[in-house]
């Protein structure tokens, strides 16, 4: 099954991101964590995006077509820290 030009955009994006993003799946649950893997057009099987879970070292894969929405939550590690200028 392919994946939509809206997902797989959004896959690539969280993809991108440096820090948690969270997944709502076609059933209505959530999962937020760290977008490490992700495979949208596979030579052979379907399409899948695999993460870590946040507080966790547990690793899961999802089936591209099961998920709904991927929203960038998270702080953005790879952005230097700017301390705030003094008065």
């Amino acid at each position: 099954m392919d994946v939509s030009e809206s997902i797989a955009a959004q896959i690539e994006a969280a993809y991108d991101y440096r820090g948690h993003v969270t997944l709502t799946m076609n059933d209505g649950r959530t999962v937020e964590g760290f977008l490490f893997n992700r495979e949208v057009a596979p030579l052979k099987g379907e399409p899948y995006v695999e993460m870590i879970r946040k507080d966790s070292d547990e690793r899961l894969r999802f089936a591209s077509k099961d998920v709904k929405s991927i929203a960038i939550t998270g702080k953005d590690f790879a952005v230097p820290f700017v301390a705030p200028k003094k008065d």
